[in-house]
């Protein structure tokens, strides 16, 4: 037999699971800006029934429900969106990384503008063209210039390849920066990890705390690579290949495994610094070295005078001056430093030149770290060699001295021409150059569309991922983000039932209101 009260315990139970549904649902409007946090659904059952006896049968006519009960409240929240937005958002973080390093380069090569290379080195070609018609010692006027473009010309390597080396130390201190944070969410998942088992080994569901270290595991997804595992008993995260959190167990990401990192924001800063920041720096100093000393042909004109000890196999000489071009030589010259050994300065006696570029560390490779311009030309614009012709001079002793001969601008001209002349980049194929034969102009412009190229693939993919990311976030927000409109609907219906639960224990309350006082009046 039930219990007079049984019907005043059923609105009761209604009463509470009604009340923890709207408790559950006012959590959720409170949240709906919360960063990270999922609905949370208070799960309604009805509670275990009470026989109910008959006269023929013991159980008849059937069990006696006994109302209703809060058997959970769970997060609502999708795990393979999860592993869906976690790897999208690890492959544009990776490329907007890349984005921003190779916008950098580009401002570093900063083509076109004025204080570009392309710009200086065209000054300096033309500088050697206005040498070519005033030559003589009388007005180093022209020297000056081609000096003074010279200079401008390294000096503008030298910055370059300074920015280029100061992006690439930037570049390793941010990953160690971001190394530090990964490992800090790292730490920070691991803690929650532990208070998510104990309070979870105690039959609750930790949603808030499972929220935040979700939320955690999103932001590492920016920096790394990263892999979630779990079961019923275990929660594992890998960060680069390695395992950074093993159930109750924490291990902090050791930079000496970066090269497990192949996606995110850590992986995208590694490939700025050694692809892009190594590559232009490359090509940089492929361009430094290969206008000093890269093999070039020019044709020397009929009438040169050879500096003494210099010789040109096959060349055919002079009779009367073993020294003096014949006829015009085509002959491969080691780049602007060979060419212009070639001519003479308006030293006195007639002096060969030097190497126009040398280093200033004193390496024989020439770099766009280290290219400068000769000592000696800085010093004295005079030991610029502008003459491929000698004269002898009789002197009042009765001796004879070579000079150069005033007025003669073959050699600035050739160099001039240097700008129309294909250099050898890469003769043994195997320093990285673009391509082997080139102009300087034309290598530096395939060095400018190769930037370019990689900057809009850059570009291309950002845009591309944000799609896919945004993509992959709206559709993990459509299952575990609060819809307003929803849950106001849900706490109208709690509410109504909350109410008609009350109204229950309100009815029971005046049944045995009339059974008290309303029966049984006989014998009073």
């Amino acid at each position: 037999m039930r219990s007079t009260f049984h019907n005043l315990e059923i609105g009761k139970r209604g009463v509470v699971a009604q009340q923890t549904a709207l408790s559950t649902t006012g959590h959720n409007v409170t949240n709906a800006n919360t960063e990270g946090y999922s609905r949370q659904v208070a799960r309604l059952t009805a509670s275990i029934p009470i026989e109910y006896p008959g006269l023929n049968k013991s159980t008849y006519p059937s069990q006696l429900g006994t109302g209703a009960e809060v058997e959970s409240i769970r997060r609502v929240r999708d795990f393979l969106m999860d592993i869906e937005y976690r790897n999208q958002n690890s492959t544009l973080s990776t490329w907007q990384t890349r984005q921003e390093n190779l916008s950098k380069i580009e401002g570093i090569i900063n083509e076109p503008s004025e204080e570009s290379i392309a710009t200086t080195v065209s000054e300096f070609w033309n500088a050697w063209q206005q040498l070519s018609k005033n030559p003589s010692s009388t007005d180093l006027s022209s020297r000056t210039v081609v000096q003074q473009k010279a200079i401008a010309l390294t000096e503008t390597f030298n910055h370059m390849a300074s920015q280029l080396e100061t992006l690439s130390t930037n570049l390793t201190d941010r990953v160690n920066s971001q190394i530090a944070e990964a490992n800090n969410y790292i730490s920070q998942v691991s803690a929650l990890t532990q208070s998510i088992k104990r309070i979870e080994g105690m039959g609750d569901n930790a949603n808030d705390l499972r929220d935040k270290r979700d939320l955690l595991v999103d932001q590492l997804s920016k920096l790394g690579n990263i892999q979630v595992t779990e079961t019923n008993d275990t929660y594992q995260l890998s960060f680069g290949g390695v395992q950074v959190v093993d159930d109750l167990q924490s291990t902090p990401f050791d930079i000496a495994n970066v090269a497990g990192l192949t996606q995110g924001a850590i992986a995208g800063n590694i490939i700025s610094r050694d692809t892009h920041v190594a590559e232009y720096t490359n090509q940089l100093n492929l361009m430094a070295n290969t206008l000093a000393n890269g093999k070039v042909e020019v044709t020397l004109p009929a009438g040169s005078i050879l500096p003494p000890g210099v010789t040109i196999p096959n060349a055919t000489m002079d009779a009367s001056n073993p020294r003096m071009l014949a006829q015009d030589t085509t002959y491969t010259v080691d780049g602007l430093n060979g060419l212009h050994k070639l001519g003479y300065t308006l030293g006195s006696p007639a002096s060969a030149g030097q190497d126009f570029f040398v280093t200033s560390d004193g390496t024989n490779v020439i770099t766009a770290a280290n290219i400068r311009v000769n000592s000696a030309i800085i010093k004295d614009a005079a030991n610029i060699a502008a003459s491929m012709r000698t004269e002898t001079v009789a002197n009042a002793d009765g001796t004879s001295t070579e000079k150069v001969l005033q007025g003669n601008g073959d050699l600035s001209l050739l160099i001039a021409g240097l700008s129309e002349k294909k250099f050898s980049f890469d003769p043994l194929r195997n320093n990285g150059a673009i391509t082997d034969q080139a102009t300087f102009g034309g290598y530096l412009q395939s060095v400018v569309a190769q930037l370019g190229t990689e900057a809009d693939l850059a570009n291309k993919m950002v845009e591309n991922g944000t799609l896919l990311t945004n993509h992959a976030d709206n559709l993990r927000l459509s299952v575990s983000s609060v819809s307003m409109d929803e849950e106001m609907s849900n706490l109208i219906k709690f509410q109504q039932a909350y109410s008609a639960s009350a109204r229950i224990i309100t009815t029971v309350d005046e049944m045995l209101d009339k059974l008290i006082n309303g029966t049984g009046v006989v014998g009073r």
